[in-house]
């Protein structure tokens, strides 16, 4: 402290403030350096769950999208309807083209032994020339082929999975194939990478790049993009190794002066492989928001922290003020006129998905459904029969294509809303399986009598007609049954009734069938 030439706001004592200003500037530098550094670490971090994440997410979509092409052909493959080569092949052709738009394909597409292509509207034309044809009819397996251009105007970016056709011989009789649109792996990779703002490219078998949100060209080998970035801990070559013999990994690498952190892995029932990139300046991004909030506040709190401090000195130099007011006339009375010459006083510091039930038809969904009957069945009276109904609408195609969606939509409302009163009354539980499938379980039913006499009811209830816009619209379904054995699976039941409504099916339609154990 130091004499003041004048007194401030009746204090004779200066303090000065400059050390504390100075020291609380050099204070929030250190913590601003030490928050950014917090930032980046944490962008490190969130570079690996990033990357790992969006290619967890692409890999599953894209993967789910050929092994559910691949599963559906090979089930198709399985019915005589299409290995007999005795049937016409625009039999075959019709029924193929009413399964694609439900399953959303390009095209499903019927080969014979001649590799011969059929498909409605258009005139046979051989596929001898493709590779994945000679391919399949040369070792009898299942081809999934990378992009290629298609179609009649050679333009058409596609990919194609094919399954051979055999006899009960094993004798390859033909092949079914159906087309993925290119555009619907280029969304898929949008949507996954692009909600954590990462990068995905989509490499074919040959390392070629056959899509990719960092934009990179179509066709070019993806090894020659990387050889002008520098990889740490691999090199392309060894990066290309790899990735050959599907092993999946990650790296670290610089590219265009950026840090970058990849994870790749192969596409299942495929050649292929995903690669997502995330970037340091993309996660720190994301994340330097909250750090410029956390600078704000700690600078924000030093300079509270300083005005208090001043306002408390303050408070006390009106104290120091009294007693050295109080010495000093103790000092005149000691020393009469007399006084030392001077007097020494030293200077003292913070929040869910895929929803349970379905939206239109009020019915849970099917995994919820799959839950739920498994605790039913568990729970349910051992003395009561029990019994899985596979309900499928015979003719929503044509109620969609005559009255439109919306008719669609209400005839499955007026399915779901019958199912749920069978559900409430015979203890059971109700989910939509698929599309226009539902599944039905009953646990409540005395005797097989009651069952049968469920079934009537309920299979004239669903052969009904609705008014809307106008319009009659009709209703019909077919019923599986499968009733509960001791010791069957959920699992069995449901494959059981699936058999039965495929009799129904096979029959005549709109009626019912129970199978038989």
């Amino acid at each position: 402290m130091k004499r003041n030439k004048k007194e401030k706001k009746g204090s004779q004592w200066e303090v000065s403030f400059s050390p504390i200003i100075r020291y609380s500037l050099v204070f929030c530098a250190f913590v601003t350096a030490f928050i950014l550094l917090g930032g980046a670490l944490l962008s490190v971090s969130r570079m690996r769950s990033d990357a790992k994440a969006s290619l967890n997410s692409s890999q599953a979509q894209i993967s789910q999208r050929v092994t559910g092409a691949i599963n559906l052909l090979e089930s198709l493959a399985s019915l005589p309807d299409y290995y007999d080569p005795e049937i016409p092949p625009i039999d075959k052709v019709k029924r193929l083209d009413r399964l694609s738009p439900y399953f959303g394909y390009m095209m499903i597409c019927y080969v014979d032994k001649n590799i011969i292509v059929y498909s409605d509207g258009a005139e046979p034309a051989s596929l001898a020339s493709r590779d994945y044809m000679q391919q399949l009819f040369a070792t009898g397996q299942r081809q999934v082929t990378d992009s290629f251009a298609a179609g009649a105007d050679g333009t058409t970016l596609n990919y194609t999975v094919a399954v051979p056709l055999k006899d009960q011989q094993e004798n390859i009789t033909g092949a079914l194939f159906c087309a993925i649109y290119f555009d619907e792996a280029v969304q898929i990779l949008k949507e996954s990478a692009g909600s954590l703002r990462a990068d995905a490219t989509l490499i074919g078998s040959k390392g070629q790049i056959m899509s990719s949100t960092a934009g990179l060209t179509y066709g070019d080998s993806v090894m020659e993009a990387l050889r002008d970035d520098t990889l740490f801990g691999v090199t392309s070559d060894r990066l290309e190794e790899l990735m050959l013999a599907a092993q999946p990994g990650t790296y670290w690498s610089i590219q265009d002066g950026s840090l970058c952190y990849t994870a790749y892995r192969r596409v299942d029932n495929t050649n292929w492989d995903i690669l997502c990139t995330v970037r340091f300046e993309t996660a720190f991004s994301q994340v330097f928001p909250f750090l410029c909030i956390v600078a704000s506040m700690t600078m924000l709190a030093c300079i509270g922290l300083m005005v208090f401090i001043r306002k408390y000195i303050g408070k006390q130099m009106v104290v120091v003020d009294t007693l050295v007011q109080s010495m000093g006339e103790l000092e005149k009375r000691v020393y009469q006129s007399e006084r030392p010459e001077s007097v020494d006083f030293q200077e003292i510091l913070r929040l869910t998905s895929d929803g349970l039930s379905d939206g239109l038809t009020g019915v849970v969904t099917r995994t919820v459904f799959l839950n739920k009957a498994e605790a039913h069945l568990k729970n349910a009276d051992p003395e009561k029969v029990k019994a899985l109904l596979f309900v499928d609408m015979d003719n929503l195609k044509y109620i969609n294509d005559s009255c439109g969606h919306d008719g669609g939509d209400i005839a499955l409302k007026s399915v779901g809303y019958i199912l749920r009163e069978y559900e409430k009354k015979y203890d059971g539980v109700v989910g939509r399986y698929g599309g226009d499938e539902f599944v039905l379980l009953l646990t409540g039913l005395d005797d097989q009598k009651e069952l049968r006499a469920v079934l009537d009811g309920l299979i004239l209830q669903l052969q009904s007609k609705i008014q809307s816009g106008g319009q009659n619209i009709p209703v019909q379904c077919s019923i599986g049954v499968s009733i509960y054995q001791p010791g069957m699976k959920l699992e069995e039941m449901i494959s059981n009734a699936d058999e039965a409504l495929y009799y129904v099916k096979q029959n005549g339609k709109g009626y019912y069938h129970i199978h038989q154990n």
